[in-house]
């Protein structure tokens, strides 16, 4: 696959330029950046030496493709490919593209598999869209524009989603459809639109019961239809909603009538709190007042403020509730939104004012859907407006700093002031605005607090620091109850409170069978944002700490301080009980921005897990080295190594613990246990053999299942077989727990299995008597492990 190289005097620049060409590809593309000098004054400035390095490191026999800004850009690669061998520097193209669009349309089409030349042909064209649009003529020969091949092919589908094609499955379409060679329409009572824009599919307004056609043609037109099909039978990854389906003809809920003393809402969050009110107010910033610079500039500055907004949806979408901001990000990164601001720009407006009056023109069309849930859309493209516009100002994020407990009341929350609540504090949420199916009111429930929308009247009639209490089972904001209302209501609260406590306090208890068999119960996390709720939730260690998370949260891969700095302080935080720190797990399904890996045909047979990290063992080490850095001084981690197959590859890493160690200076005791993830059918099969070898194992039954059934866990067209009671992948299980158990070393399991109430008894008979699961889960597994036998009674 042919490698693509961005050169700027900007690393800011062409870090966004990256960041988005990412995300158009899925990170498909063998992509580098070289850009910036090393001089904190004046980082501005293009280096040779680094552009070369970056040519190394994406090159392949396909060629590479160049793609520079200006001036000294040109020059620098000129003496970069001057550096490079004969044979490799033939096979190295320059291009005269645009930066931002070329670049676009270079890694498309490369991770399309195209040749060199094709890659160069698309990345030079990749102005004419734009220049049609605006009715600009392309200066020379316009170049031939290739026609797609083969007839259109045609699936009509009638949804049933409850709300219609709203936000979250428009998102799912695009994202089915993102890199296949393909035209791809949807179309609805004679309306068309493109089926890779996000905004696009929601402006069509599809609602619950309408029939939508989807059209497509070109090269993989027929995957495009296998995809969509795929999709469509999973309901748009909403085939949990069927069984409360909603249709148009529901009135839409209204809070109850009228209660003397009290304003009137919707129930959202059960629960009764108590406290002082404190009004939040959402500010947009104001376009500020300067002179317009240039196209470029002002592009530039819009591509910088969204690529940041971007990196923050990112990381939210990754917590509780990151399907909204999943949602978020794509809408942020849908091309014909995008163009329609570069349109402004190119019109004479600055950045803010393009972005802002383009969002409204965009919030506007979402008001006038015809679908109720979809003018609650609206909500969320302000969202976005509000943030991109902070980061175009220099504003930052609005934040609310509470002194202590309080009842928040606002006209609405989006997404992102829900992310920035100080959540310690906010003991109950009542919005004016809002409806049980906006996504405040989701992530209210996520939060676990009472909460309330509709009720109107609020912000008029409550003062900042009145006392108020809120009723978050009928939907009642209380301001002046009587006193037997007053009773009452303190009555429930304390009962509502003491339930919650007893909650948290059997979460805190050991988990012991009827049988007198102890049970670990550990949590899954992702980084240290996880830990408080793993320890609130009763977590009795970690059994799996996701390090991937780590890598995929910095736009450059994290070095070892700040590796070793993570892992130390986690392991602090847990005293004495276990981490499990997962090494480096990317490929397949989980790409990396900051290791672009090549586009693979069966990515998840292919270069992911150990496999990848012992095919760039440098990846590896710096993990390595802060893992036992850390270990010295916490001698509660142990380190897990996912996808091993073979012993050979299992005294590979051994090696390379061992080479870190020598490095590092450090004695052999204490000794850091180093396991493996079971999680494919070699591993069962060799688990004999590796229990010899290995401190312990965890199974991860989501891979096994997917490997042992010979599915893709993501395809909803075999999801019927995507299932851990099957019988063939029980017996891996439990041959993996009786080699375990003839080599006295421990087993665990960490997959969603572990999690699942319904299985913990089988698990248990199986001889697992560790289970490792998300936060949320745990509270109630240790409560099934006191009600369940750990040995069969016959």
């Amino acid at each position: 696959m042919v490698g693509i190289v961005i050169v700027s005097h900007s690393r800011q620049l062409a870090d966004g330029v990256a960041e988005l060409a990412t995300q158009m590809t899925q990170g498909k593309a063998a992509l580098a950046v070289a850009a910036g000098v090393d001089d904190p004054e004046n980082p501005i400035g293009t280096d040779a030496i680094a552009i070369m390095t970056a040519i190394e490191s994406v090159y392949h026999d396909d060629g590479v493709v160049v793609l520079m800004d200006l001036g000294s850009a040109l020059l620098s690669t000129e003496m970069a490919l001057e550096l490079l061998d004969d044979e490799m520097r033939s096979r190295v193209f320059m291009s005269a593209a645009p930066l931002v669009e070329g670049t676009m349309a270079a890694v498309v089409a490369a991770a399309a598999g195209l040749s060199a030349q094709q890659v160069l042909q698309e990345a030079e064209a990749a102005l004419e869209a734009k220049q049609d649009h605006l009715g600009v003529a392309a200066p020379g020969t316009p170049m031939a524009v290739a026609t797609p091949t083969g007839e259109q092919l045609r699936c009509e589908w009638r949804v049933a989603n409850p709300h219609g094609l709203h936000t979250r499955p428009a998102a799912a379409i695009v994202g089915a459809l993102a890199g296949l060679d393909a035209e791809v329409w949807l179309e609805r009572n004679g309306q068309r639109v493109n089926a890779r824009s996000l905004n696009s599919i929601a402006k069509l307004a599809v609602k619950l019961g309408d029939l939508i056609d989807f059209i497509t043609s070109g090269p993989q037109a027929t995957d495009a239809v296998a995809a969509f099909t795929a999709l469509a039978q999973d309901h748009f990854g909403e085939a949990h909603l069927l069984a409360e389906i909603i249709t148009e003809q529901v009135p839409e809920e209204q809070p109850e009538p009228a209660v003397a003393g009290a304003i009137t809402g919707i129930a959202v969050n059960g629960g009764i709190a108590r406290g002082p009110a404190v009004i939040f107010t959402a500010v947009m910033p104001a376009i500020p007042e300067r002179p317009y610079v240039d196209r470029a500039s002002e592009s530039q500055q819009l591509a910088q403020a969204c690529a940041r907004v971007q990196q923050h949806l990112q990381q939210q979408a990754k917590g509780p509730q990151g399907d909204i901001f999943q949602a978020h990000s794509l809408m942020l990164a849908d091309p014909e939104l995008l163009t329609r601001v570069e349109d402004a720009i190119a019109q004479g407006q600055i950045a803010p004012a393009a972005w802002l009056n383009t969002m409204q023109q965009l919030a506007q069309e979402y008001a006038q859907a015809g679908s109720e849930y979809m003018r609650e859309r609206e909500a969320d493209v302000w969202d976005i407006a509000r943030q991109v516009m902070c980061q175009l100002t220099g504003s930052g994020p609005q934040r609310l700093q509470l002194s202590g407990p309080s009842i928040l009341l606002a006209r609405d929350l989006m997404p992102s002031d829900v992310a920035n609540l100080d959540k310690d504090n906010v003991v109950a949420l009542c919005l004016s605005e809002g409806a049980k199916t906006s996504h405040s009111a989701i992530l209210a429930r996520a939060m676990g607090i009472p909460a309330i929308v509709k009720a109107q009247g609020c912000l008029e009639q409550v003062q900042n620091g009145q006392e108020v209490v809120l009723d978050g089972f009928n939907g009642l904001l209380w301001l002046a109850p009587d006193v037997s209302t007053a009773l009452d209501l303190e009555a429930r609260r304390l009962e509502w409170l003491e339930q919650r406590q007893t909650q948290r306090l059997a979460a805190n208890q050991p988990a012991i069978t009827l049988d007198g068999q102890p049970v670990q119960i550990l949590a899954n996390i992702g980084g240290p944002e996880d830990v408080a709720a793993a320890l609130a939730a009763g977590a009795e260690g970690v059994g799996l700490f996701r390090t991937e998370f780590l890598f995929q949260a910095h736009d450059t891969l994290p070095d070892e301080a700040l590796q070793y700095q993570i892992y130390r302080d986690i392991a602090a935080a847990f005293g004495d009980k276990p981490l499990t720190i997962r090494s480096l797990d990317v490929g397949g399904d989980k790409p990396l921005a900051a290791f672009p890996m090549a586009q693979e045909e069966n990515p998840f047979l292919g270069l992911r897990g150990v496999r990848l990290c012992l095919a760039h063992p440098e990846l590896l080490l710096t993990q390595l080295r802060a893992v036992l850095r850390a270990h010295a001084e916490q001698p509660n981690i142990q380190l897990m190594i996912p996808m091993i197959a073979t012993v050979e590859e299992f005294q590979a890493v051994k090696a390379l613990v061992e080479q870190a160690r020598q490095a590092l200076s450090l004695p052999l005791e204490p000794k850091l246990a180093l396991g493996i993830m079971v999680e494919v059918p070699a591993a069962v099969l060799n688990a004999e053999v590796l229990a010899q070898e290995v401190d312990f194992f965890s199974i991860g039954t989501n891979d096994l299942t997917q490997y042992v059934m010979a599915v893709d866990r993501g395809n909803s067209a075999v999801a019927a077989l995507v299932n851990y009671l099957e019988p063939a992948v029980l017996k891996a299980i439990a041959l993996t727990c009786q080699a375990a158990l003839a080599a006295g070393i421990p087993v665990s399991m960490c997959g969603e299995m572990a999690g699942d109430t319904a299985a913990t008894e089988l698990l248990l008979h199986l001889g697992l008597n560790k289970l490792s699961a998300s936060a949320s889960m745990l509270p109630a597994l240790k409560a099934q492990v006191r009600t369940s036998h750990a040995i069969k009674e016959i």
